[in-house]
């Protein structure tokens, strides 16, 4: 077993949805041409939550060439995405987390109002004397008059190998997105559709290090995340963001159907599960249309009642509705049942569900 696979196992362990990344690089790995990230802003170009909308077939078929949008915790795909010795990102939205990274480049110190932007620091002295990301942050808790992040709370701590900082937060639920710069001079947040460099990750430059004795994130202090949503870091645009958590769907069962069959049915059941995760108004109303076209493969023979009736259950969850709720519970059960009475047609080999 390789390290990377190793690293990638323990994180998806304790919730982290992880990709490959490519050896002794922060870039991720891409595998087809359609999913390169050559559109502005290095975005797959079927985007989000639409995923096979340019004809891509990678994502049903459990490739890794979307980067941090095909990010899973599936122990199963995790080993046969590492069967090469990738390094690992860790997606942090899905995963629930902030990074705050502080950089140490050697940049010429940029005027007061770039250091933090927003803030007034003209009476501020110590301004003149920042060199780092960290300097930065520690300037910016000093005008907030709050303790040190670097020891309160105490959170994990990844020392980089060019030098830098890496903050790690829960985000408590909350949403938001990344920015360079926009918190501070030599700060990056990573959030959302955005990777972090999973710890004890090695590269040729050095090893991700844990430091200090916390091995698990802190909640985002509450100061903190209201100085991210000044800078405009809250998240305002909800489908643009990451659902809370991805789904990890049942690999659907097997009742002697062809290839092309299996693959046509996990497509069909990662898609409709993850729009009734994503939706936000007419949920029950997505539940039960999502439940009958999955009905409709279960009479057909290529999905089961149970693991149809699981991977809506735990979506819905993520839409917010709760999984005991009866109401819903007898909305998904006739929804699938309705749609089992009318089997779909098994589609013909690269037709999209």
């Amino acid at each position: 077993m390789s390290s990377g696979l190793e690293l990638a196992l323990r994180c998806a362990a304790r919730g982290w949805w992880v990709h490959p990344l490519l050896p002794g690089s922060k870039r991720p790995v891409g595998n087809c041409r359609r999913c390169r990230p050559d559109v502005p802003g290095g975005r797959p170009p079927c985007g989000f939550p639409d995923l096979g909308a340019c004809g891509c077939g990678c994502l049903a078929v459990g490739r890794y060439c979307h980067g941090v949008r095909a990010a899973t915790t599936d122990p199963e795909l995790i080993r046969r995405w590492w069967r090469r010795d990738f390094a690992v990102g860790v997606a942090t939205g899905p995963s629930g987390v902030v990074v705050v990274d502080l950089d140490d480049h050697d940049h010429p110190l940029p005027e007061r109002e770039a250091l933090l932007p927003g803030i007034d620091l003209t009476t501020v002295p110590e301004a003149d004397r920042v060199r780092t990301g960290v300097d930065v942050l520690e300037l910016l808790c000093r005008v907030r008059r709050a303790e040190s992040l670097l020891h309160a709370p105490p959170t994990l701590t990844v020392r980089t190998p060019g030098g830098g900082v890496h903050l790690w937060y829960r985000d408590g639920g909350a949403r938001f997105t990344q920015g360079a710069g926009r918190l501070g001079w030599q700060i990056d947040v990573r959030a959302g559709w955005s990777t972090a460099v999973a710890p004890t990750t090695r590269t040729p430059a050095g090893c991700y290090q844990v430091t200090g004795p916390e091995s698990e994130p802190a909640r985002l202090p509450r100061w903190l995340a209201l100085e991210l949503g000044r800078v405009g870091l809250r998240s305002r645009d909800p489908a643009a963001d990451p659902p809370p958590a991805r789904i990890r769907l049942p690999r659907p069962a097997a009742r002697h159907r062809p290839d092309d069959a299996a693959a046509y049915a996990a497509a069909a059941l990662r898609r409709e599960a993850e729009t009734v995760a994503c939706a936000r108004v007419g949920r029950n109303d997505q539940l039960n249309r999502s439940g009958f076209r999955l009905g409709q493969l279960v009479g057909a023979g290529l999905l089961e009642f149970d693991e149809v009736h699981q991977a809506l259950t735990e979506a819905a969850a993520l839409a917010g509705v709760d999984p005991g709720e009866a109401h819903a519970q007898s909305t998904l059960r006739r929804a699938v049942q309705a749609g089992m009475r009318s089997p779909r047609t098994i589609p013909s080999p690269g037709a999209r569900p």
